[in-house]
């Protein structure tokens, strides 16, 4: 991860600090990667050439920085996890088929990636529901929708990662920095975090035969939760300065 998005996102208010707009474009496009780089991992089963970049011996695994924002167990629990996959004869189809029984299946014993399926008092709610119709509606204020192949609501949590990696690129170069940032830990928090620790609760709950959909959970909530109070810094130590 950046030094930027380090010092802004893993430090409290008071020591937070404007950042320039180089950092301010660097840290959003190393962001926008990793916020890709998730949804792509919801979005389907691994496909083989992700599965080479990123989960074979020797392969590059973007989530690596993420130990500079405190999220070192995280990314132990995912290194180790992803280790153990590759002990296997066919790890791909393995990991395919925990994707199956994680996010395929019914709400009662696996862990629907549908934000709409947490709104109730139980991991069981009804798709379709207001999370996904909040969502149709911010990808419509965004001029944006969903892309054609891809079959599932709009709450899918692919979609909120996605758009905040299109938020993050797009905002990468904007002059107000402060109103940006704040804007995206504004949709952060009420696209992502209002659900996703009850998500990775169920992926642990579902109990797949190998831990990287789980572990990637928790990473991801990690994520998440440091990028909201960097984006939330970074709007308060860029308003101080221009006062």
């Amino acid at each position: 991860m950046t030094d930027a998005h380090a010092r802004a996102g893993g430090v409290g208010a008071a020591d937070a600090a404007a950042l320039s707009a180089a950092e301010w474009q660097f840290a959003s496009t190393q962001r926008a990667g990793l916020y890709g780089w998730f949804s792509r991992l919801y979005a389907q089963e691994v496909p083989e050439d992700l599965y080479r970049a990123h989960f074979a011996e020797g392969g590059f695994a973007p989530f690596a920085g993420l130990a500079e924002l405190g999220l070192a167990a995280e990314v132990q629990r995912l290194d180790a996890a992803i280790a153990a996959l590759r002990a296997e004869q066919l790890p791909r189809l393995e990991l395919a088929a925990d994707f199956a029984q994680l996010f395929l299946l019914d709400g009662k014993t696996s862990a629907l990636p549908y934000a709409s399926a947490y709104e109730g008092k139980d991991a069981a709610s009804p798709l379709y529901g207001a999370a996904e119709a909040r969502m149709r509606e911010f990808l419509a204020a965004c001029n944006l929708t969903l892309q054609a192949g891809f079959r599932e609501p709009a709450d899918h949590l692919a979609v909120p990662l996605a758009l905040m990696a299109e938020l993050a690129q797009k905002d990468a170069a904007v002059g107000d920095i402060a109103q940006s940032a704040a804007a995206q830990a504004a949709f952060l928090h009420s696209a992502l975090l209002d659900w996703l620790a009850r998500f990775v609760d169920r992926c642990r709950q579902a109990r797949p035969r190998f831990d990287v959909y789980p572990a990637l959970a928790a990473l991801l909530l990690g994520f998440v939760r440091a990028d909201a109070l960097f984006l939330e810094d970074v709007a308060r130590g860029t308003q101080a300065d221009a006062a």
